[in-house]
């Protein structure tokens, strides 16, 4: 099993137990607003899913095979995939997409995007995806976190970048995705949609190689990113 770095800062009224959290009933809806900020300088991150699931759900398991909605996060940034093969799946209470990425750097946008879930206590897990856009199949993302349950409740998690294992990691302008000149640290070749194939399995990414066109302008730290879980409703 793929084990992951992340760090809960803060967790209140998680099992809906202290002072200032309220009980509700069965199968009552709750929404919650999701937060995630991006804390790389060198890495612009794209649109994601966001799925709201009960504990029979799993998004990706390190060492196997992304799914076709991850993997086109991953290469591409296009959350839709995703979404089409999630939405009415089993286990499955909420999904959605966010609009815009999420970035830093080039002086422009918004270091944070914010969706909205609504779904019934059943589903008390989160998780989501979105891709490292100066990359050739990498991505952040949140594995089945659970969500507050009381009104006072938060959740803040810092998250880790993993590799697909689906396009060999070329960093080649040509394989790269054209927003990482445009949103990236540094501006470059026009960029592409070119890949290689590749039949790996989903892992921790191993960062920026300085292999081809990517340089060290593109490397960043753990975390990536981080992502706020907050019931309003």
């Amino acid at each position: 099993m793929l084990r992951t770095s992340v760090r809960i800062i803060a967790t209140l009224g998680l099992l809906g137990c202290n002072a200032d959290s309220i009980s509700f009933g069965q199968s009552e809806d709750r929404t919650f607003e999701v937060t995630l900020t991006n804390l790389s300088d060198a890495q612009p991150i794209s649109p994601g899913v966001f799925v709201l699931h009960d504990n029979s759900f799993s998004l990706f398991a390190g060492g196997e095979a992304a799914s076709a909605g991850i993997q086109a996060i991953a290469e591409s940034g296009d959350p839709s995939v995703a979404v089409a093969e999630l939405s009415g799946a089993p286990g499955i209470g909420a999904v959605v997409a966010s609009d815009e990425p999420a970035h830093r750097v080039g002086g422009s946008g918004s270091q944070s995007v914010i969706v909205t879930l609504t779904a019934d206590d059943d589903h008390t897990r989160l998780s989501m995806a979105t891709m490292l856009i100066c990359t050739n199949d990498g991505f952040v993302s949140a594995r089945s976190l659970p969500v507050p349950t009381g009104t006072a409740g938060l959740i803040e998690v810092d998250l880790v970048a993993y590799d697909a294992g689906t396009e060999a990691n070329s960093e080649s302008a040509g394989d790269i995705v054209p927003p990482c000149w445009s949103l990236g640290p540094v501006s470059g070749p026009a960029g592409g949609s070119g890949r290689t194939a590749e039949g790996g399995t989903v892992a921790l990414h191993q960062g920026v190689t300085e292999s081809g066109d990517l340089s060290a302008a593109h490397r960043w730290t753990s975390p990536a990113a981080k992502i706020t879980i907050r019931r309003i409703e």
